[in-house]
């Protein structure tokens, strides 16, 4: 497996992947910090990390793959993903060039990734949300 940048031309795929999910993505509305990982057969997961500057955390959003992945494949596609957000975040620099240190990630997901990365360290509040948009 290998990550790279999102793109914009990967939209249909993981737009399809959401609507698979009853998920709305909307273009405009995905950081500029978005991820794929792919395998042999193209795109297996994507996120974005969206940084917020108020407050020490960044949330990371939009976190799927692609359907049908199995256990084993989704694993390693979030390890990957993962260790790629904390290099990500640990090279993060204001306009002086001083680190910009966030404390915390949040992140909404299945119960199936809940469960995974709570062998991680994340803390995991096991109840249900549903995504819900209005546009202006």
């Amino acid at each position: 497996m290998q990550i790279r940048a999102y793109h914009p031309d990967d939209f249909p795929i993981v737009s399809a992947w959401a609507e698979a999910r009853n998920m709305i993505l909307h273009p405009a509305l995905l950081s500029p910090n978005g991820f794929v990982v792919t395998d042999d057969t193209g795109p297996l997961a994507v996120c974005w990390v969206y940084l917020i500057f108020d407050v020490p955390f960044v949330a990371i959003d939009n976190l799927f793959s692609r359907p049908g992945t199995s256990l084993k494949d989704g694993r390693e596609a979030w390890a990957i993903l993962w260790r790629t957000i904390k290099g990500f975040l640990s090279n993060l620099r204001d306009g002086q060039g001083e680190p910009i240190r966030y404390k915390y990630v949040r992140s909404f997901c299945r119960p199936e990734l809940a469960r995974l990365i709570k062998r991680d360290g994340w803390k995991v509040a096991d109840r249900p949300s549903v995504q819900v948009l209005y546009e202006l």
